[in-house]
């Protein structure tokens, strides 16, 4: 009678299938939450917006002559605690002409010490301790954003302030970067885009868009 009794009791505490599949779902989630907390403290996430990083970023203008313009740009994530190295693709924060802070993401060219020099659009770097000028071969720039002919993408010698960046966009055309700004001083970095989330921009970009998350920066150039 015992046994009998005990068996039942046994039987009773097992858990159920519905109960086990609920445990694992709220074991899931906690571990999403816990990678979310992990993930965030490293990265930031941007949405990209304006011309200057096209066609690399594409912020918005789908026409040559901006005519036509998509419905947004590329949602990528910015790893806030790397340091740059040369050509990386990185997040400074700036102030415009009344002294607002807005972000800037632009392409590290040179740090402090170097020289840079830019001929009819062919990137030329004198880095520090060198001689003679390196002449830059940029794949990232793509044909039709680099018009030789524009006094723009002419610029000459320039010598890069201690602790700081020559930024410029791949779209040399429109890009306001160092040739206006000048150096860009390493302390307003906010970080560096990787070539993980430059890679993945495509499928990053629908799932955000899909979902409508609400995007960090509004101020794209």
């Amino acid at each position: 009678m015992l046994n009998k009794v005990g068996k039942c009791l046994y039987e009773r505490q097992k858990p159920s299938l519905v109960n086990l599949i609920l445990n694992l779902i709220i074991i899931l989630i906690c571990l999403v939450f816990i990678v979310e907390i992990i993930f965030n403290t490293y990265y930031t996430n941007i949405y990209v917006k304006g011309r200057s990083m096209m066609p690399t970023l594409t912020g918005a203008p789908s026409g040559a002559d901006g005519a036509e313009l998509l419905p947004g740009g590329d949602y990528v994530f910015v790893d806030t605690h790397v340091s740059p190295d040369y050509f990386d693709i990185v997040v400074v924060q700036t102030t415009d002409d009344g002294g607002f802070p807005y972000d800037i993401i632009k392409r590290v060219i040179a740090f402090g010490g170097d020289t840079v020099k830019l001929d009819r659009g062919t990137l030329l770097i004198k880095y520090k301790g060198d001689e003679e000028f390196t002449k830059i071969d940029e794949p990232y720039i793509a044909e039709g954003f680099n018009d030789a002919s524009d006094s723009k993408n002419t610029f000459g010698e320039h010598l890069v302030k201690d602790d700081c960046m020559f930024l410029l966009g791949d779209n040399r055309n429109e890009s306001a970067d160092s040739r206006e700004k000048g150096d860009f001083p390493i302390a307003d970095l906010v970080g560096v885009v990787p070539k993980w989330s430059i890679e993945n921009k495509s499928w990053l970009t629908s799932l955000y868009t899909f979902f409508e998350f609400t995007l960090g920066f509004n101020r794209w150039n």
